[in-house]
């Protein structure tokens, strides 16, 4: 009877743990597959996230081009959904296709892949172009491009386009970081129409976070000569900052590191 009695009590351990595994796997919850959004656009030699709202954390990935962009999925631990990881290689535009291998939902999303650029809004100042939430986008191009916009209904309008430069000038010893913007307007300093001529607006930088140097000198390969000294120490959990005075005027501006949300407004000649 002791022969007998230990095999039987383990295949009563077995079909128990059968039976609970099966109605674990019953019970376990499957999503919908959502993706925030259907086109955006990605930095040419950077790269972008797109967020997944919902889905199971099993994808596969086409892309109709592969010498524009490359995709691949990170996941999200327990606090999200994960995100598709997009990489601009080439100037262009390509179908990114997902499958969502639990439910075998398949959705798809436009990539425009455009010179790398910065983006920033305005969120204070006096200055009479560069007013509150306008937005300036400098592009890593040979024209140097810099594009203003406003935000009206929601949506981006063009306000005026122009081109930046980034330099730095000695003064006693100190080496001030400049930014040059370039852009049509009146005696008063506001927008005139892109046709009239470009006015260079120089503005002293030395305010901004330390963070904000060393951004601009990797995504744009400025030339500081040596380091610049910024006259506000830089929190490491501190907004990304560009504090921005006019030379000539002492018109200040205060404006961050934009959302990448408003990519897809980036002109297509860029």
């Amino acid at each position: 009877m002791i022969k007998l009695d230990i095999p039987y009590r383990i295949w009563i351990a077995l079909f128990s743990f059968i039976f609970l595994l099966g109605c674990k796997k019953e019970e376990q919850n499957t999503f919908d597959f959502i993706l925030r959004t259907n086109t955006m656009s990605a930095p040419l030699n950077s790269s972008s996230y797109l967020p997944i709202v919902s889905g199971n954390s099993d994808y596969s990935i086409k892309i109709e081009n592969s010498d524009i962009a490359t995709a691949e999925f990170i996941g999200g631990g327990n606090l999200n959904f994960g995100s598709i990881v997009i990489s601009g290689k080439k100037k262009g535009e390509t179908i990114i296709s997902i499958t969502d291998k639990v439910t075998g939902a398949i959705d798809e999303v436009k990539v425009k892949v455009t010179d790398f650029y910065i983006p920033f809004v305005v969120s204070n100042g006096d200055h009479p172009a560069l007013i509150k939430n306008m937005r300036f986008y400098l592009v890593n191009n040979e024209k140097k491009d810099v594009f203003f916009f406003q935000e009206k209904d929601g949506k981006l309008e063009l306000k005026q386009k122009g081109s930046y430069e980034f330099l730095s000038e000695d003064a006693g010893g100190i080496k001030i970081p400049y930014l040059i913007l370039r852009y049509a307007s009146d005696k008063d300093g506001h927008f005139t129409g892109s046709t009239a001529p470009q006015v260079i607006h120089k503005f002293d930088l030395r305010e901004s976070n330390g963070q904000v140097y060393e951004l601009i000198r990797v995504a744009f390969g400025a030339n500081w000569d040596s380091e610049p000294i910024p006259q506000t120490k830089s929190s490491p959990i501190a907004r990304m900052q560009i504090i921005m005075t006019e030379i000539g005027t002492n018109y200040g501006v205060q404006a961050y590191l934009d959302s990448p949300n408003w990519k897809d407004h980036i002109p297509s000649d860029t």
